[in-house]
Parts: structure tokens; sequence; C-alpha cells
């Protein structure tokens, strides 16, 4: 498998914050995270992700759009402003169309469709291996790739 090779040139397991305010969506998109070798963080909103980053250590935070409190734009140019969290990557994950040049001039690393892909850990992976993460800049090593579109259909 794809991911488990990407996984495997890793130094350690990548830690996702995975932030959207409908739990069993939340739920589900953690447990295949899990399933695939991330260490899954979770939050209900913005709000609940940006406490959480001190904690969860984010090498990537996968965020709804549309949230109560603090909606997934709001928390990437949040996460952006701050110097701790700025390299750190943000997915945007969203029910309907989207201006992504908009989005990729916020902050966001990719906008990904829901239903999310089958291909999602594999997705977010090639997103990590390109990003320096604040956090862990020697954990990641790989080829470059076109981070910025959407993952490819199962």
């Amino acid at each position: 498998m794809e991911v488990e090779e990407g996984l495997s040139r890793l130094t350690v397991r990548p830690r996702v914050l995975v932030v959207d305010d409908e739990e069993i969506v939340r739920l589900v998109i953690a447990r295949s995270l899990r399933l695939s070798g991330f260490d899954v963080f979770e939050a209900r909103d913005g709000l609940e992700a940006l406490a959480r980053m001190p904690v969860a250590a984010p090498d990537l935070v996968l965020t709804d759009l549309n949230m109560p409190r603090c909606n997934g734009e709001m928390l990437c140019l949040e996460i952006k402003r701050r110097h701790a969290t700025a390299g750190v990557p943000v997915v945007m994950m969203t029910g309907g169309p989207q201006d992504e040049a908009h989005m990729r001039d916020i902050g966001f690393a990719a906008v990904i469709y829901k239903p999310l892909p089958a291909r999602l850990a594999e997705f977010l992976l090639s997103i990590l291996q390109n990003a320096a993460p604040a956090s862990r800049a020697d954990a990641w090593t790989g080829a470059p790739a076109d981070s910025n579109r959407q993952p490819p259909a199962a």
C-alpha cells in the first residue's frame, strides 16, 4: 500500500488535527487516518482547534470550512498569523465549490471536496512530504508532488 510505504520513510508518525463540527464526519476521518498510521487529534471548531494546537503540535490541520464560532477560513488565517504555527499546512474540506485561488492566498495548502476520497491519507501524506513542519522539521522525506490538487479517485 502506498500510504504504508510513505509512512515507512518517516521518522515519526505524522500528527493531524481534524476539525469538524459534525461529530460523525470527524470520527470517521479520524478513524480512517489512525488506521493509515497517523496520530490524530480532534476539535469541534476553530476555537477548540486553536486551543489544542500547543498540545497536539500537529504537522497538518484538516478543517471543515463551515463551523460555528470560528470557521475554517478564520482558523487558517489565525494559524498562519501565529509564528509558532505559520508553517503548519492547513487543508480545507468543504461540500461546495470554492475559489481555490483565494483559498491558497489565505494560506490553505489544498482544498478537497466532500465526500472525501478513499485515498485521503495518501493525499495528506503528499502534502506533508512537501511541507517543512514547524514542530519537527527533520521528520519528512520524499519527492515533491503537486499538493494543490484533489486526491485521485479510488
